[in-house]
């Protein structure tokens, strides 16, 4: 075997040891000044309190634009997920998604986008006002028999 100074192993293991542990510590001090002082993501949720009950919906769903000037847009999908009717003393809203994954909650007489309006709200349907004429959405049908699958055969 060749002789093998200990003071240089030793130094040598000293060394490694406080070369990772730097390393560590300096991983450790980067990710945590980030999670300070890095910039934050805007929020999506719109804070506000709300003493009308169902008002504060529209904050959990985002509101739709209040431009009364802008032309009525076309060809923009408009799908209904979700009807609360009105109570006493409380306005109706319903869920809807606009495009696709743009999801709004609408109260009554509100516009959902510029120029189309939720008109009425209804226990199984909404009427939209678009450009004058009124437009219904309805509950898609949840009894469709289900199309069988094809049948596909190995030749």
């Amino acid at each position: 075997m060749l002789p093998i100074d200990r003071s240089i192993a030793q130094r040598a293991l000293v060394a490694g040891v406080t070369i990772a542990t730097v390393a560590v510590l300096s991983v450790v001090a980067a990710y945590w000044t980030w999670q300070w002082f890095a910039p934050r993501p805007e929020s999506r949720a719109q804070a506000g309190a709300d003493n009308g009950g169902g008002a504060a919906v529209g904050g959990l769903f985002g509101t739709a634009a209040k431009e009364r000037n802008a032309g009525a847009p076309t060809g923009i999908a408009i799908r209904l997920l979700g009807i609360v009717a009105a109570t006493a003393g409380r306005m109706g809203y319903a869920v809807m998604e606009v495009e696709p994954r743009q999801i709004l909650a609408v109260h009554e007489g509100d516009d959902v986008v510029p120029g189309v309006r939720l008109a009425e709200i209804e226990p199984d349907h909404v009427t939209l006002e678009r450009n004058g004429r009124q437009e219904t959405l309805t509950w898609p049908e949840k009894n469709k028999p289900a199309e069988p699958a094809p049948v596909r055969t190995n030749r």
